[in-house]
């Protein structure tokens, strides 16, 4: 060997080495660097908001790098430690399940995401469709084919039966409002028939179906689908030992409850389980739940778009979550007692899921997403902002209850809207300042709701768009009479109560005779409002509807009586002498039954 090759060959093996020695590569360099920092960053949030925490399991995905933190109790009465066997309820992160398991069917050809879902159905189907117009595949996943919501049997505590699912989705308590593709309104309702059809087409019950195709090809042997955990003994027992707190770490007594409509909240496992979940949808081809590598691409590629805007919304029922690199999707879910998020950046290899057992709890199902994936920053442009008085209003929720007494839920769920300085706005307290026209964003809230939308509707004339449902404009005229309505029921109760009570008084201290037909109504007035009370709390404790049914009915029975006893009142006032304040008495009973009887039958608290 020549000097001269001896000498190249000498360069060679030193470069060898070195490379060997630190192990160079572009990928392990980037993970290298930002790795510690990620995970400073989180472990920093943690301590923190640490005070804040009952339970809590989250785990990160950078690359190939995992970092996995548990803080907290899940039980603090009796000091048991998050753990790795500790359970947690996904809530509606377990629609996740479901579009995974709609995609595997379009891959094999079995479901289309544009035909019309009425050719997946059985003929026989009790549908809840009103329009002509078809409802597909996508619309279910995009939540816009124009269905209500229900705030009974969503979730029931101690259940006397269990339904199949074909047997849920057909006795609940749900309408077509709206049609297909109008608006988007947040539906369990349609994602449980999204899961209906998964096992019409395979020809399995969908809990064997998630099973078979996701479960058992991830080895997800901690987790259960099933609403009272029957497919899982372990978890099962596991979730005895885990209690549900609130925001101020009150235990919430009961915490466990059975949800009917399954596929849509119910699965519960081991954070390390849906780790497993995470990590294949970080994988570049997915193989272990998707046959073409191209399937998993699909999923994450945005369907739907903010009204008139080029910021995506939707990918294939995952929500899109507003970030530094804008293209992370996932899902949140809250129950009765559990919060929990997963959300997946598939172009920089990142995942996150928090699990938490608090109700409603954001700090960290919200706040640590942020964190790992940064927040959102709105692309600049030249174009000139708009007037931003011309949003000003009530808006609402799409996602109500549009009949049925529980549509009175949405009074309180309304928010203002107010012009601030020239371009920006002003909601509930909130300031979002104005990105370009139609598009604002507020740096007071976590990443998830920090983007609103303004766009006109041809219905509702205005609507806000914002991530999980579009809220339509309500005339002002409208919200103040519906107040108004309300305040004046109170008022009416007030009387019959301040009437029953002096009536008793006199009757006690005087022997004067008791007028019995005032009387009457003033009771009947106040045991149907006791009645309402008692019908509101059961429906806040998550009973069925059908608990329910006998005292709506008397709500129905009491407008009948009234309204009979109201008559006979108008007549005896007119054929009988009356001193004027007895004549006032008799005139303000009337009109107060009246006013009851109206509010009873508006909002539908006989129904």
């Amino acid at each position: 060997m020549s000097n001269r090759n001896n000498k190249i060959f000498k360069t060679f093996i030193c470069l060898l080495l070195l490379l060997i020695l630190f192990g160079y590569s572009p990928q392990s360099t980037f993970s290298a660097n930002e790795h510690p920092v990620l995970e400073n960053k989180l472990e920093n949030y943690i301590k923190e908001h640490e005070e804040n925490i009952a339970g809590l399991a989250t785990i990160v995905i950078d690359q190939d790098e995992i970092i996995y933190k548990m803080k907290g109790y899940s039980n603090i009465e009796e000091q048991i430690l998050v753990n790795e066997n500790t359970v947690f309820e996904w809530a509606s992160v377990s629609k996740i399940l479901i579009w995974i398991s709609v995609l595997q069917l379009v891959e094999t050809g079995k479901l289309d995401l544009e035909t019309d879902i009425e050719t997946y159905l059985p003929i026989d189907f009790l549908s809840k469709t009103k329009f002509e117009d078809p409802i597909t595949i996508h619309h279910l996943m995009h939540h816009t084919a124009g269905f209500d919501d229900s705030y009974t049997d969503l979730m029931i505590h101690r259940p006397t039966k269990k339904n199949s699912l074909r047997e849920v989705l057909e006795e609940a308590d749900i309408k077509q409002i709206f049609r297909p593709g109008d608006v988007v309104a947040y539906s369990n309702y349609g994602s449980g028939l999204a899961a209906y059809i998964v096992e019409e087409v395979s020809g399995l019950d969908y809990r064997e179906y998630v099973r078979m195709n996701i479960f058992e090809p991830l080895q997800m042997t901690k987790t259960a689908i099933d609403p009272e955990q029957d497919d899982n003994k372990w978890v099962k027992e596991q979730r005895g030992e885990v209690q549900g707190y609130s925001n101020a770490l009150q235990l919430i007594e009961p915490n466990f409850y059975s949800i009917p409509m399954y596929p849509v909240g119910s699965v519960m496992g081991t954070a390390s389980d849906l780790q497993k979940l995470l990590q294949v949808l970080l994988t570049e081809d997915g193989t272990l739940l998707f046959k073409d590598t191209k399937t998993i691409e699909l999923m994450f590629e945005p369907t739907l778009y903010y009204p008139e805007t080029n910021i995506p919304r939707i990918a294939n029922g995952l929500f899109y979550l507003p970030s530094k690199s804008q293209h992370v999707y996932g899902h949140g879910g809250n129950s009765k007692a559990f919060s929990s998020s997963f959300y997946v950046d598939r172009k920089e290899r990142i995942g996150v899921l928090v699990l938490t057992n608090m109700k409603d709890e954001n700090t960290f199902t919200q706040g640590i997403p942020e964190i790992i994936f940064g927040e959102y920053a709105h692309d600049e442009n030249d174009i000139n902002l708009e007037n931003s008085s011309q949003w000003k209003g009530i808006y609402e929720p799409a996602r109500l209850p549009r009949h049925g007494f529980s549509k009175a839920y949405g009074l309180f769920l309304r928010g203002n809207t107010k012009q601030s300085g020239s371009h920006d706005l002003m909601i509930n307290d909130l300031y979002y300042s104005q990105l370009e026209p139609s598009i604002y964003k507020t740096e007071d809230d976590f990443s998830m709701y920090s983007l609103d939308v303004y766009s006109k509707h041809p219905q509702t004339k205005k609507m806000l768009s914002n991530t999980y449902s579009d809220l339509l404009y309500v005339p002002y005229y409208k919200h103040l009479l519906e107040w108004g309505g309300i305040i004046l029921g109170l008022l009416a109760v007030m009387f019959s109560l301040i009437y029953v009570i002096v009536t008793i008084l006199r009757r006690i201290w005087n022997k004067k005779h008791l007028p019995i037909f005032l009387f009457a109504q003033h009771s009947l007035n106040l045991l149907m409002f006791t009645n309402v009370l008692w019908i509101v709390y059961k429906a806040l404790s998550m009973v069925s509807y059908s608990f329910l049914k006998p005292f709506l009915t008397l709500n129905l029975i009491y407008v009948v009586i009234a309204l009979i006893n109201s008559g006979y009142l108008i007549v005896k006032i007119k054929s009988k002498r009356l001193r004027k304040y007895e004549k006032l008495a008799w005139m303000m009973t009337t009109a107060s039954t009246f006013i009851l009887c109206v509010t009873i039958l508006y909002w539908e608290f006989y129904y």
